[in-house]
């Protein structure tokens, strides 16, 4: 493999609300390293010229940044810091391996060869080496990047004891962070359990009302490069199918999150394409749903009625082609038998829309309003992600439909 080394600005995963990042005079941080100019998340196929350690010798979980002099496509260059972008191409001469797909720069290990020939030795005379001991292999060392999470049920959410039915230690308060460090699924369900270290203790929560940041995958979890949660306020409501307290599924396609008024729904880290826009027209100031209109939840008549957005009120459909996916996305798709495979993520229940069809909406770019509208009981973004082999496929409704955890964390 001989192809260019790259760089894609990608922003902090776990700052969803960022849309550019500094470029630097030099490698470093600091009043006295000059600020160029500001990049917007979503540049990519930026060439690399040299790579060096942070100057200061600035570090994270003790994992010094390396610092990437760029060629931007107007000519200027700068510096950006290995945890805002990820890497594509032959990086030996860097010290990085050769990458076929898009890599978190930050969780490369850089491994330099040395630039000059030391001075020669003498040989001492020949000897009888002993006898060499049996290898032994070196041992792995433990994974050093913490896991972390933060509780996203606006009600709390119980600690406890053992997964699904041990004694509750306490009650984790909302937006409180926490430690993970294992994890085990619950058997019959799609749910999974985290073992966490919290302030008042250590035990066992459920991890879909918890919003994780850092790659989880060795506890079965997350990547960590998935995109972020839409909104950036907000509370967790259900998820996919969830099991109800009685034991009963609750037959519910794609994500619930609730917000408060005027919280803005975004569009991914890449930007996207609108390929669908319902208006509902149905919908009134002082009655946005159904349900305040007198229809039943899930009324067929609602669901199969433009006026109504076909149940998702003012909704926004966006695609994302294969290109701009997470490399853990793309890697699902394929062992799901959709290699190279299309998203497209419908974005519902608006109280107003800020796009529109045809229209390529920057990275983080607003799509509309958190609303009540359409086929709703409450205030709340209806997340669904289908996806297709064709680009350009229209029948959003018959494409494969998968649970947004393909794409988004939570």
């Amino acid at each position: 493999m001989n192809t260019p080394f790259i760089a894609h600005i990608t922003g902090n995963p776990n700052v969803p609300t960022m849309t550019s990042v500094n470029v630097r005079a030099q490698p470093g941080t600091g009043t006295t390293i000059a600020i160029l100019f500001q990049a917007p998340i979503g540049s990519a196929n930026l060439p690399i010229l040299e790579v060096q350690p942070d100057q200061n010798n600035g570090a994270l979980n003790s994992k010094v940044y390396q610092w990437f002099r760029v060629t931007f496509s107007n000519g200027q260059t700068g510096w950006l810091r290995d945890d805002l972008i990820s890497l594509q191409g032959d990086g030996r001469r860097f010290g990085y391996p050769a990458l076929s797909q898009d890599a978190y720069a930050f969780g490369l290990l850089r491994q330099l060869l040395p630039t000059s020939t030391p001075a020669p030795v003498p040989i001492p005379p020949p000897v009888t080496p002993p006898p060499a001991p049996s290898p032994i292999p070196a041992p792995i060392p433990a994974p050093t990047t913490d896991v972390t999470a933060m509780i996203i049920s606006n009600s709390g959410l119980n600690l406890r004891a053992a997964p699904v039915s041990g004694n509750v230690i306490t009650r984790l308060a909302y937006l409180e962070k926490i430690k993970i460090v294992g994890a085990q699924p619950q058997a019959g369900t799609a749910f999974k359990w985290a073992q966490v270290q919290a302030p008042e203790g250590n035990g066992w929560v459920r991890t879909d009302f918890l919003s994780i940041a850092g790659d989880g995958t060795r506890f079965g979890l997350s990547k960590g490069d998935e995109y972020p949660s839409p909104l950036k306020n907000y509370w967790w409501v259900r998820g996919q199918n969830d099991v109800q307290p009685n034991g009963s599924v609750d037959q519910h396609l794609g994500w619930d999150f609730s917000a408060n008024n005027g919280e803005v729904i975004r569009c991914g880290p890449r930007g996207g394409l609108v390929t669908k826009v319902y208006n509902c027209t149905a919908c009134t100031a002082d009655k946005p749903s159904s349900i305040q209109q007198g229809h039943p939840v899930n009324d067929p008549a609602v669901l199969t009625s433009a006026a109504w957005g076909f149940g998702f009120g003012n909704a926004v459909q966006v695609r994302y082609t294969n290109d701009l996916l997470p490399a853990s996305t793309q890697d699902r798709l394929a062992k799901a038998g959709l290699p190279g495979g299309h998203l497209f993520v419908m974005y519902a229940h608006m109280s107003s829309i800020s796009v529109q069809a045809g229209q390529q909406v920057s990275a983080l770019g607003q799509l509309g309003v958190i609303g009540n509208t359409g086929n709703s009981t409450a205030q709340h973004l209806h997340l669904e992600v289908h996806a297709s082999l064709n680009p350009n496929d229209v029948s959003f409704g018959s494409m494969r439909e998968f649970d947004p955890e393909i794409l988004f964390l939570r």
